[in-house]
């Protein structure tokens, strides 16, 4: 299993989020949606860099 830390955008906090590595959510750049425990919302998080989409620095 891989790991993907991400910081929630509702209570700043960092979050680890597993990924099973069998899966084709490792691939780079791919999106997986994440129910997010420390504000009990969904969030869109990159794999391969653990930014969220809706985060602008990831649009570069």
């Amino acid at each position: 299993m891989s790991k993907t830390l991400f910081r929630c955008p509702n209570t700043g906090m960092n979050v680890q989020h597993h990924v099973g590595e069998a899966s084709s959510e490792t691939k780079d750049g791919a999106v997986v949606v994440v129910s997010c425990p420390a504000c009990a919302r969904i969030h869109l998080v990159n794999v391969a860099t653990g930014r969220l989409v809706s985060d602008p620095r990831s649009q570069s």
